[in-house]
């Protein structure tokens, strides 16, 4: 007898304007289970677009997912206020698409306007960005600033240049908010400061609405405190692999959108199995760790290295050909051959072997990107390993 089995959610699916992560949401979509039906529907839409638009809205549907490249903040109001649903950016990671189907789908769409609504699974900088434009909006203001604390520090997180970036101590916050020229962003734990440039009223006009914002606010914060712990290799100062696996496809979506090159260099430590039989595991703990600390040397500001796990370690690098991780690959090694690993009794030469891969000359997408990558370590590794491989050659 045939077991009964369950009909897959479904979700209808209207495009709007295709792109890149809209292929790459789809393609989740069938991996997470749901059967997608072409066009409109009854229960659950995702309407993929440009921007939020009420013109797209179409008669069926009870709710929509708008997976959009841009949203502003009277564009989301709009379209929420004419169907229940939630506006994500196509930056966001892939999950947060699956966390706001599976809101939907249980009709949970918030209690407190469409701001919540909104911003239940965004970032803290894009609520940051959405407070400050409501607060210039409603002061009249040319322009503001929001800093965040963090430690003895407030940090702009969010502004236009109208104030300078430079870190504000706890005192000098204080200060600016004892003068009125500043103003606190959830009191209860002194969060952050806004400033805004000119207001044209009276604070009680902008400040409207800020107690209900708090709570959205820390959540935010403690969400995003949270993932950079988890996403924190325990052993190395590397992000780990799922770290990478949850940025990797943005930055390929980055990559296409500015129609440049992303290179990774994917590497593994030689014989660390023997390391560890032979000195111990505190050694090949100490080996990794001076790995990732000469990595972390040699990359760029806005290069990252990750520990994808046991010996393995990827540099994500933007903006980067493969001939420029080639250059990368190699300074690693040489600087780690240069400087052996003092073990006491003996000193260690560091040895790696390393493949890379580059978007869009090697791979179309993030996972085909670190197949090709891990394609041309296994082949530095069978060639006699301590050498930089390139995908295809």
């Amino acid at each position: 007898m045939t077991a009964n089995r369950l009909p897959l959610p479904s979700v209808c699916w209207l495009e709007a304007h295709p792109s890149l992560a809209a292929e790459a949401l789809r393609t989740a979509l069938g991996r997470w289970g749901y059967e997608v039906i072409p066009g409109s529907g009854p229960g659950s839409l995702v309407l993929v677009a440009e921007h939020p638009d009420t013109r797209l809205i179409p008669a069926e549907g009870h709710e929509i997912l708008w997976w959009v490249e841009k949203a502003e903040p009277e564009e989301v109001s709009a379209v929420l206020s004419a169907r229940p649903g939630w506006v994500l950016l196509q930056e966001r990671p892939l999950e947060a698409a699956r966390e706001a189907l599976q809101h939907l789908r249980q009709r949970d769409l918030g209690s407190e306007g469409w701001l919540r609504q909104m911003m239940h699974l965004a970032s803290l900088e894009d609520l940051l960005k959405l407070v400050l434009a409501r607060a210039i909006r409603l002061s009249g203001a040319k322009a503001g600033a929001i800093w965040m604390r963090r430690d003895d520090l407030f940090f702009q997180r969010a502004g236009d240049g109208a104030f300078p970036e430079a870190p504000l101590p706890l005192q000098e916050a204080a200060d600016l908010v004892r003068r009125g020229e500043a103003f606190l962003l959830a009191p209860s734990e002194q969060l952050g400061i806004l400033r805004l440039l000119e207001p044209q009223e009276p604070p009680e006009s902008f400040l409207r609405g800020f107690d209900d914002m708090e709570p959205l606010l820390l959540n935010a914060w403690r969400l995003e405190e949270s993932r950079a712990l988890s996403f924190k290799d325990d052993l190395t100062v590397a992000q780990n692999r799922r770290c990478l696996e949850a940025e990797l496809p943005q930055a390929v979506r980055s990559a296409a959108a500015k129609t440049e090159s992303l290179a990774v260099l994917f590497m593994d430590v030689d014989d660390l199995k023997r390391v560890n039989t032979r000195h111990g595991h505190p050694a090949g703990s100490l080996l990794l760790e001076a790995v990732a600390q000469v990595a972390m040397r040699l990359c760029r500001a806005h290069d990252r290295l990750y520990r994808y796990g046991g010996d393995e370690f990827c540099i994500l690098m933007p903006g980067t050909t493969a001939k420029g991780a080639v250059n990368l690959g190699n300074r690693l090694l040489a600087e780690l051959r240069a400087t052996p690993l003092d073990l006491g009794a003996e000193r260690l030469v560091v040895s790696l072997s390393a493949g890379v891969a580059a978007y869009p000359q090697h791979a179309d997408g993030a996972s085909h990107l670190i197949k090709q990558a891990d394609l041309a370590l296994l082949k530095a590794k069978a060639e006699g390993k301590g050498m930089v491989v390139v995908a295809g050659e």
